[in-house]
């Protein structure tokens, strides 16, 4: 989670390590000057508004994206024509297509945010509906604070 890393980097010695155990997100690396337990228990307490900021900008950031991906590929002719008044009915369909995705993409953003805003866990932010253009991944339940890095031991064969 880019939100909740971000905000723990300062405390780091020489970066964060993060990976995911079941629905908990294990960030290791910090300073050992730092007091992990009141570290943890205030990212804890905002553990909801930091899931919220990152399905905020995840929505932004494929809105964009959609939208581009939906833009055809002669727009800027579509665009000049219309501007001269030399743009056929085919064209203007094509051009009033294009619009009508973007207002429906952005109209389903609208409805996505409102939902966030109204979300009381981050379990609830999972569950909502997301459409395949945001690429929703669900986000972690919990978080554990750890202050060298760890890794699984190798598996023997």
């Amino acid at each position: 989670m880019n939100t909740a890393i971000s905000k723990l980097l300062p405390y780091s010695e020489s970066g964060i390590v993060s990976r995911h155990s079941d629905d908990t997100l294990i960030i290791s690396g910090f300073r050992n000057d730092i007091n992990l337990e009141a570290l943890q228990a205030e990212i804890e307490a905002e553990w909801l508004e930091l899931a919220k900021e990152e399905a905020a900008i995840q929505i932004k950031n494929a809105l964009t994206a959609a939208q581009e991906s939906r833009r055809p590929a002669n727009f800027s002719d579509l665009t000049v024509k219309l501007q001269l008044g030399r743009i056929t009915p085919a064209e203007r369909e094509q051009l009033n297509a294009y619009y009508d995705a973007l207002d429906e993409l952005e109209r389903e953003a609208k409805a996505l945010l409102q939902k966030l805003e109204k979300a009381e866990s981050v379990e609830v932010v999972n569950k909502i509906p997301w459409p395949e253009w945001v690429g929703w991944e669900a986000l972690p339940l919990r978080l554990k604070l750890e202050v060298e890095q760890t890794y699984p031991e190798a598996s023997n064969k």
